[in-house]
């Protein structure tokens, strides 16, 4: 039996963090605490954490700042800090979890955006945590990134942070599809499961919009992030598994391939590669997301008794 629950915390800054949290029946042998990603939010994540309670894992998700139901403005973090407020909400969600669990082992799970984030956490707070999960990760382009970092700096001051921008959004997500056309969709990029597309597309609670002031951020984050001197922040002896889908147009194959070689090279030697042959941008819901969810169950119950 899973039990599951609602928290709400509240930040220094007065924000409300709406935490999901599910717990297996009896004990548990360690704690995922996830990172969702850009255009959805905590309960997206229910399967998973139904699945690793099974085997005996308790999950804590929060919805990030602008996503989510109770997001006061959906798509925008903050005009100032914006980032760095997104890690110290996952900071405050980690010490719940340490109050609740005392000395659990805590894996952290981020998902594309949230993967970021948890690379950043990782770098600052790297002794919270026990393990790191990157999913639909990549390694960017520093070139690309500080383009869309001054078109993101243009559009906020031409409309205004809390503003959308189609063309920062054309920019973002523009090229995602094409490699599946004809595509059904416009989000065939997502999942290999009409279904789960279809579900995506019907949630109001996904997809955007997004301000200029988050696209500022993550273009910040992205090269606050790409850097090797930054990875040597996190402790080498951090195990780290990096996986996601081959045909990813965030990353795929060659940007997971490329962001595990930086890991490599700046020493960490715990490192563990897992990407699926065919598979797009979300593999907790992709068609092979029972193999996906048991292969990273699998690599944590490795690490939660070490």
């Amino acid at each position: 039996m899973v039990h599951h629950s609602q928290q709400v915390l509240r930040a220094a800054d007065g924000h409300e963090i709406h935490l999901q949290e599910w717990r297996p029946d009896g004990g548990c042998s360690a704690v995922i605490q996830v990172l969702h990603g850009l255009g959805e939010y905590a309960a997206r994540y229910g399967r998973f954490a139904e699945s690793a309670a099974a085997r005996g894992y308790a999950v804590c998700a929060h919805d990030q700042r602008g996503h989510g139901r109770h997001a006061e403005q959906p798509g925008y973090i903050s005009a100032k800090n914006g980032w760095q407020k997104l890690i110290d909400d996952a900071e405050l969600v980690n010490q719940f979890i340490r109050g609740e669990f005392e000395s659990m082992p805590i894996v952290m799970l981020g998902h594309s955006m949230g993967s970021y984030v948890a690379q950043n956490f990782a770098m600052y707070h790297g002794p919270r945590i026990n393990g790191l999960v990157l999913s639909a990760s990549t390694w960017p382009s520093r070139i690309r990134v500080l383009l869309g970092l001054l078109i993101a700096h243009i559009e906020s001051w031409r409309l205004g942070p809390h503003k959308t921008s189609r063309l920062l959004h054309f920019l973002g997500f523009s090229s995602f599809n094409g490699p599946f056309k004809p595509a059904r969709t416009e989000l065939d990029w997502l999942s290999r499961d009409a279904a789960e597309v279809d579900k995506y597309i019907a949630d109001p609670l996904c997809g955007g919009p997004y301000s200029c002031a988050l696209w500022l951020e993550l273009a910040r984050c992205l090269l606050r992030i790409s850097s090797d001197d930054e990875l040597l922040r996190i402790s080498s002896d951090l195990p780290i598994l990096i996986t996601g889908g081959a045909r990813d147009p965030v990353g795929g194959e060659k940007g997971m391939d490329k962001l595990a070689l930086h890991y490599a090279q700046t020493g960490h030697q715990r490192l563990k590669v897992k990407i699926y042959d065919d598979g797009r941008h979300e593999m907790l819901n992709d068609i092979n997301r029972d193999e996906v969810t048991a292969d990273w169950l699998d690599w944590i119950a490795t690490i939660s008794r070490t």
